[in-house]
């Protein structure tokens, strides 16, 4: 499985996203099931209860999200707010960086480096199919961000499968085993508008350093 990574200069910190894999089409075009790519506003003010806004990923793709929340409105709205995220920028990658959604979720600073790196190859020319699975998160306050909060969580994309968009063959797998598990941390803050808004992470730890993200 391919990994996406990108230095936001503006936190000084890594990103690191992983492309998932999507359902293929019997003609010879594949395309990711779902509507026409567009942007998404989130709710004004994104529930505590843990409601999330789930992209319209295909038949052959499962994503398994943590229902996990803190205690405390406050985090608990961030810990959604990032779920959202999570899953509007992996229906981008499903999508061969094409949809949009995942602007709504992060903050005007860090745009054109998300953008940028939706737009590489390795991103436009696949999809992928099968289960990814988001567990053990944790939210926290930002050492080095007034105000911010952090929330980590493992990613599991081992039961998925890269696949071509133009044709929906699978990809061969030459990812090391380790590296399908990690755990991500990304940073968020409250914007002027009330909501809660990526402005980077910090880098990917694999397994087994991060031993509780492999089941």
């Amino acid at each position: 499985m391919s990994r996406h990574r990108l230095e936001i200069t503006l936190i000084g910190a890594a990103l690191a996203f992983v492309a998932a894999c999507g359902s293929a089409a019997k003609p010879a075009t594949f395309h990711p099931a779902g509507p026409a790519p567009a942007a998404a506003s989130p709710a004004s003010a994104p529930s505590a209860r843990g409601a999330l806004t789930r992209p319209p990923f295909g038949q052959n793709v499962r994503v398994e999200m943590s229902g996990w929340l803190p205690a405390g409105s406050r985090r608990a709205r961030a810990v959604v707010a990032d779920k959202d995220f999570e899953l509007a920028y992996l229906y981008a990658e499903y999508t061969g960086g094409k949809d949009t959604r995942w602007t709504a979720y992060v903050s005007h600073a860090v745009l054109r480096d998300f953008a940028a790196d939706l737009a590489k190859p390795d991103v436009t020319t696949e999809s992928f199919r099968g289960t990814v699975s988001y567990t053990h998160m944790r939210a926290f306050a930002d050492p080095a961000h007034k105000g911010a909060i952090d929330v980590s969580g493992c990613y599991d994309n081992a039961r998925s499968a890269n696949t071509s968009i133009t044709t929906g063959k699978v990809i061969p797998d030459r990812t090391p085993a380790d590296d399908h598990y990690f755990r991500y941390t990304d940073i968020l803050a409250k914007g002027g508008t009330g909501n809660w808004r990526v402005i980077g992470n910090y880098p990917a730890v694999y397994y087994p350093q991060a031993r509780e993200c492999k089941p």
